[in-house]
């Protein structure tokens, strides 16, 4: 029989990493959406900067999406190791008792 853990420290310290990236990430992502080529001047100088603001927006809302949901997905890992952790903690109180 092997022995299971979970480092709930490190696994709040990830989601809270990723917490801060989906929050850092929002501004940029939202800045670079009312940039408009057109500011630039040259014509092909202006293309090309909205291709690069629109696929930097997409960019940047993709990796904000992932860290929103990565964020969670350790959130619902971190409670179902805790039930875990307690109903094998009740089992073993309920052997104890019946020795």
């Amino acid at each position: 029989m092997s022995d299971l853990s979970v480092d709930y420290a490190v696994l709040n310290r990830v989601r809270d990493n990723l917490d801060h990236i989906s929050y850092l990430m929002t501004k940029p992502g939202r800045e670079m959406e009312e940039v408009s080529g057109a500011a630039m001047g040259v014509p092909e100088l202006a293309r090309r900067m909205d291709d690069f603001g629109e696929e930097w927006t997409y960019g940047i809302k993709q990796l904000t999406k992932f860290s929103q949901k990565a964020s969670k997905a350790l959130l619902k890992m971190k409670k179902s190791f805790e039930e875990l952790d307690q109903e094998l903690a009740k089992a073993s109180k309920g052997k104890e008792g019946s020795k």
